[in-house]
């Protein structure tokens, strides 16, 4: 690290720790019920406090510089950043500071709609001017990155238009211009957990790593209904945990996971000289596309802007927890481990004996450890149909889970990023720079956090017999209780199975549509990330001149029929690469690996020759999602089926840097009042940004053919 870092090691940490000074102050409480104001420890994991509508019905959402320190685990010191984010409270920009930072905490606010709602989100850019060297009028290269203060938003996961000032990731919001977004959410949207972040190409990548980003809920209020014993509309698995006296969601947690990424040396402009107090930035691409940077560095990830905090449970309580990887490269296998008599320990204490077994030395009292089950139930905000237990969830950049979890133990626990096979990592080339602490020891696992359990009267019951009590408590059709007795979560599915004979009939005059990732490295030097879309086809790199039979206006653009079901083939010449697809999420219907073996079923059949249970794929089959990890050597086939929502937007790897660098293509859903053949969007499409409310709604209408 750079020369003004003292490296104090474990005193620094529990130094730190028992003076509780490794984080910021506005925060919500800990307390089971969420949107509570903070009156917690800085230290403590609280939910992103909540963006509530203005009076005009719109979520205020300011961009600005944020200043803000992180603890670097690895020092025992706080960092102090200089970096762009969303600020949680609209009150706190003040534009006679417009040249300095805001103090806010280093995620984005939870934003929440409910299904039915028009989601209206005023999205305002308070960051500086632009430079002609940052930011050319005339840009020679979109695929390095450039424009690194202007921006847009895009709502990962929803099922919304892709046009006007809905979920349009081709228009741009310039410094000190405001866009009024409007997503208009179905009343069958699914319900669950999804994100929002920022989306111009070019800018993506160092947006969302200086910590763009934050959690986007839609809450969902159906009941499954049941006629003649068979199921005739799906319920929202939301209705299992609302409180139904107070009208809130009890004992809920949502977790962003960050990757906040910064200059390994003080920013030259902020900290003029080795006397001022050393301040961290991230302004240009120069560690960004370097795939070892994260690794190198020995940065560890951060969950709500907090590292190594403290989250609170109640006792043998079921808690949800919404978990989101909000980062842009590296891979998190998060378990949590049982501390064995640690029911006295302070928090210093707490963090000192979690960080013990991060050694790699300790890997088998690691292992060792008590293992605390995580009861999947939904993937990338989709309800499953059946709870899988788990003892490590594998998130690649862009995924979701929400598991149920229950602390039976008075103990504390430690949530841990426990490093895995290198083919299952998102950079394989992280094996020669494995992480390490600040004696140099390389590293089993890295401590995200800790879990203080409060004491309850509460029994201790399995996950099914808490579904099961919740549903009879909300009068929910006997069938619905046994069925969710038996962790059957099928009738609280948001997307009928396309996994059937009908639409394997259907797919027999459909065109499959193929996605290959690849890397080629040139011999001058230059690198070019694209995607193939047939067998043995010219690989594309965003915005490429493109002269094939099937160009539009000499440009490469996937057309997908509206209203049709079709086959997807996805794989990876060159590296694995989280595929990420907009507006419309897909079902996994097999996986299969290097050896031609099907590791997404569970089951004997999913596993290798080796008898290998293959952890990154294991239960995929059947599962719907909107990012998925696409591993070289493999073959990935899901279906996905169009039914509204026609126009222009994107697929891309949800490494954001590759991304940015022209690992994205242009997709349009057309056939109906959409012109399949129209020009297609350029690299940033321009909106009158002082639209009045009659125009805002003009455009929504024009954003919503399949209304």
């Amino acid at each position: 690290m750079n020369k003004f870092k003292n490296m104090i090691g474990s005193a620094g940490l529990l130094g730190c720790l028992a003076l509780y000074a490794c984080g910021d102050s506005n925060q919500e409480s800990a307390a089971p019920v969420i949107q509570e104001e903070d009156i917690d420890s800085p230290a403590v994991i609280s939910n992103p406090p909540r963006l509530k509508a203005n009076a005009a019905g719109e979520h205020e959402l300011i961009i600005a510089y944020k200043n803000q320190q992180l603890f670097d685990p690895e020092t025992g010191e706080n960092d102090s950043l200089h970096l762009r984010g969303y600020l949680t409270k609209p009150e706190l920009w003040n534009s006679k500071n417009a040249d300095n930072s805001v103090s806010d905490v280093l995620v984005g606010p939870q934003i929440r709609a409910k299904q039915g709602e028009s989601l209206k989100i005023h999205l305002v850019n308070y960051l500086p001017e632009e430079s002609a060297e940052t930011c050319p009028e005339n840009i020679s290269n979109i695929n390095q990155g450039h424009c690194f203060n202007t921006t847009n938003l895009h709502t990962h996961g929803l099922w919304v238009s892709p046009q006007g000032n809905s979920d349009n990731v081709f228009l741009m919001l310039k410094p000190n211009e405001d866009i009024h977004y409007e997503f208009k959410i179905e009343p069958n949207h699914p319900a669950g957990t999804f994100w929002y972040h920022s989306h111009v190409h070019g800018s993506t990548a160092i947006q969302v790593s200086s910590g763009m980003a934050g959690p986007l809920i839609i809450e969902g209020e159906r009941k499954p209904a049941i006629a003649d014993g068979k199921l005739r509309q799906s319920g929202d698995f939301d209705i299992l945990w609302k409180n139904q006296s107070s009208g809130k969601y009890d004992h809920e947690k949502i977790l962003l996971f960050q990757q906040i990424q910064y200059s390994e040396d003080c920013n030259a402009k902020l900290t003029p000289n080795a006397d001022s107090p050393c301040i961290y930035a991230l302004e240009d691409y120069s560690k960004l596309d370097i795939p070892t940077s994260w690794a190198t560095e020995n940065r560890f990830t951060s969950i709500n802007g907090k590292m190594q905090g403290e989250i609170k449970v109640d006792q043998n309580q079921y808690h949800r927890w919404r978990m989101i990887h909000g980062g842009i490269r590296d891979t998190i296998g998060l378990t949590i481990k049982e501390l064995p008599d640690s029911q006295a320990f302070t928090a210093e204490q707490t963090v000192a004996a979690c960080s013990k077994y991060q050694s790699k030395a300790m890997a088998a009292q690691f292992k060792a450890l008590k293992t605390l089950p995580l009861y999947t139930v939904a993937q990338d905000g989709l309800t499953m149909g059946q709870v899988q237990k788990n003892g490590i969830e594998i998130f690649q950049p862009g995924y979701r889970f929400d598991a149920m979890l229950s602390f039976p133990s008075l103990n504390k626990y430690c949530v841990y990023d426990a490093k895995l096979n290198l083919e299952d990592e998102i950079n394989t080339a992280q094996s020669n720079s494995l992480l390490r602490s600040a004696s140099g020891e390389s590293l089993n696992t890295q401590l995200l956090g800790w879990v203080n359990v409060q004491a309850t009267k509460l029994p201790e019951q399995t996950p099914y017999a808490f579904l099961a009590s919740q549903a009879e408590l909300i009068g929910l059709a006997p069938e619905i209780v046994q069925q969710v007795a038996k962790g059957d979560l099928s009738a609280f599915t948001a997307h009928a199975s396309l996994m059937t004979s009908d639409v394997e009939d259907q797919l027999k005059g459909m065109v499959k549509q193929i996605t290959n990732f690849d890397i080629l490295f040139n011999a001058d030097g230059s690198v070019k990330f694209g995607l193939r879309h047939e067998d043995n086809g010219t690989l594309i790199g965003f915005g490429d001149a493109y002269h094939g039979e099937d160009h539009t206006n000499h440009t490469y653009v996937r057309k997908l029929p509206i209203g049709k079901t079709q086959e997807w083939e996805l794989s990876s010449n060159l590296a694995n690469h989280p595929f990420h697809i907009h507006v419309n999420p897909f079902q996994i219907v097999k996986i299969l690996n290097a050896d031609g073996t099907d590791v997404s079923a569970i089951g004997s059949s999913d596993k290798d020759s080796a008898g290998n249970i293959d952890s990154q794929y294991h239960g995929l089959k059947g599962v719907w999602k909107d990012t998925l990890l696409i591993k070289q050597g493999y073959k990935i086939f899901v279906r996905s089926k169009y039914e509204k929502f026609e126009g222009d937007f994107v697929l891309h790897c949800h490494i954001l840097d590759h991304e940015d660098q022209g690992m994205m293509e242009t997709v349009r859903i057309c056939g109906d009042k959409y012109d399949c053949n129209s020009e297609p969007p350029s690299h940033h499409a321009s909106m009158d940004m002082d639209m009045s409310a009659s125009d805002v709604s003009a455009a929504s209408d024009l954003s919503a053919h399949s209304y």
